[in-house]
């Protein structure tokens, strides 16, 4: 996988969060945060995309997929450390196309 198709999903993450969190304001709805726990899900509207709140590997991580998995569709994970792209090859299997893991809280700058 490309960097440049990982950085393209990565912006249409963010771009549809920002549409959500946009049209919600938009609406008139308050400006909390909704807190989920495990085993909550949302889905959002006019997409074909859930999400749910899950247990990997001891880590609470947040995963985002289309309702009708497909050969080719995507999903993201994501947690307080890590988050993995993955891309179906059938409805019942992924792989693991891109994966970041944070290991510490410092920032740097390159020069």
């Amino acid at each position: 996988m490309t960097m440049r198709l990982v950085v393209v999903l990565c912006g249409a993450v963010a771009a549809l969060a920002a549409a959500w969190l946009g049209t919600s304001r938009a609406s008139g709805a308050a400006n909390t945060s909704v807190v989920l726990r495990v085993g909550d899900t949302v889905r959002i509207a006019k997409t074909d995309v859930g999400c749910a709140v899950a247990k990997r590997n001891g880590q609470t991580m947040i995963e985002c997929l289309p309702a009708h998995r497909r050969a080719g569709a995507y999903a993201t994970l994501a947690g307080d450390r890590r988050v993995l792209v993955v891309r179906f090859r059938s409805a019942t299997s992924a792989q693991t196309v891109f994966r970041a893991l944070q290991h510490d809280a410092r920032t740097t700058t390159c020069r």
